[in-house]
């Protein structure tokens, strides 16, 4: 016979349920009652069906959607008992909600969180680059999605930089893949990344729930590489789309949205080259027009300038012209003058000079003496002469 103390025993039970139960192979259903959380990190709630209940324990970072009561979940995990209180209960490490219906009323509740929070701003969400050069691409590479992404891509765009992070896109792992996945992207230090691409193809809710998932979501808000999110189901946008700065529809669109079209660039270039030629044409016809202008204005100014300085030349002519005849007519006069006043004319007339002998000139009779002799100068030559006597002074000459 073995005998166990209350705790061996409590641990024997526990060993025995971890024995016998795959949570990978077996799962709990039924309906939350009395959902709670304690101390910000321990969820307590029980799940029930028509004729059971059991409690259930989880840790608060292991929920990833909201839950209320009467939403039927799917628990994964392992019975036990807690050896402290000898209490039996189901500890949860993962949740499903299971039912559209369920999971729409869990979705809503968290958007609405994630929402009062701010990460559905529009004023925060960024634009993307028109022409991109790195891409970080987080997909499946063995999706169709990935293969419709790159073919539209290489169709509109040549030259891009992707570099594929491969994930999954459905099933328990794939929040964490996700999130992974991003997270490495944005910590890439050797190069930085123009655009962060998540997409994948369309499916039903309960497949795209990783796109639903909390943390993918604030992950994605927390991105430093722009995000351009597209999951290819029209019906339902997932929270990853709404968080991101760009959502495309498919991932086509997603293609669509990342690059423009070649064609479309070579002809707005074309329009822009045409533009410009047009504006520069008119720019220089402006100028030209403009210059003409001055050039008219200048002639105009030319010729005003032209005609007073003919203007003042004629009557500088007019005036030197005067000057030059008044000044000739003065000239005539003076030779004139000088004319009369010259001795060789004088002596011509009849007059002779009386000098000294020494070349003393005299003018007046009183100045002779007797016995003097004195230089007469005619106008053909000199004689000698000399003083006999003094005129009487009251001899009248004629």
């Amino acid at each position: 016979m073995t005998i166990f103390s209350v705790a061996q025993f409590l641990a024997y039970v526990n060993d025995t349920f971890k024995a016998i139960w795959d949570p990978t192979q077996i799962a709990l259903e039924g309906e939350v009652s009395g959902f709670r959380i304690s101390q910000g990190q321990w969820v307590n709630f029980d799940i029930k069906d028509d004729e059971a209940l059991v409690s259930v324990f989880m840790v608060l970072r292991n929920l990833t959607l909201p839950l209320q009561d009467g939403m039927r979940v799917r628990l994964y995990g392992y019975p036990r008992i807690y050896p402290k209180y000898g209490k039996f209960s189901f500890s949860a490490d993962r949740v499903e909600i299971v039912g559209e219906g369920g999971l729409r009323k869990a979705l809503e509740l968290l958007r609405q969180k994630l929402l009062s929070e701010g990460l559905f701003e529009t004023g925060r969400k960024r634009e993307l680059p028109r022409f991109p050069k790195r891409i970080a691409l987080i997909a499946s590479r063995e999706s169709a999605a990935y293969g419709d992404f790159i073919r539209i891509l290489q169709e509109r765009w040549s030259g891009l930089e992707i570099d594929l992070y491969h994930v999954l896109v459905q099933g328990k792992d794939a929040p964490d893949s996700l999130v992974a996945a991003i997270e490495r992207a944005n910590k890439k230090e050797e190069h930085t990344y123009d655009v962060l691409i998540v997409t994948r193809g369309g499916g039903s809710l309960e497949e795209l729930m990783a796109f639903n998932d909390e943390r993918v979501v604030r992950t994605i808000f927390a991105s430093k590489i722009p995000t351009l999110v597209g999951i290819g189901h029209e019906r339902d946008i997932t929270l990853a789309e709404e968080v991101a700065d760009v959502r495309g529809s498919t991932p086509t669109d997603c293609a669509r949205r990342l690059v423009p079209d070649r064609r479309d660039v070579l002809l707005e270039l074309a329009n822009l080259e045409e533009t410009l030629t047009n504006r520069l044409q008119n720019l220089i016809q402006d100028h030209l027009i403009r210059i003409e202008r001055a050039f008219v204005g200048a002639r105009h100014w030319l010729q005003t300038v032209h005609g007073r300085l003919d203007m003042a030349t004629a009557r500088a002519l007019e005036g030197a012209q005067r000057w030059h005849t008044g000044l000739v007519d003065r000239v005539t006069t003076m030779e004139r003058v000088i004319r009369s006043a010259d001795p060789e004319l004088i002596l011509k007339r009849g007059y002779a000079l009386v000098t000294t002998l020494e070349g003393q000139v005299k003018v007046r009779a009183s100045d002779l003496h007797p016995g003097e002799p004195l230089s007469l100068r005619f106008a053909d030559g000199k004689v000698v002469i000399e003083v006999e006597r003094e005129t009487p002074k009251n001899l009248r000459l004629l």
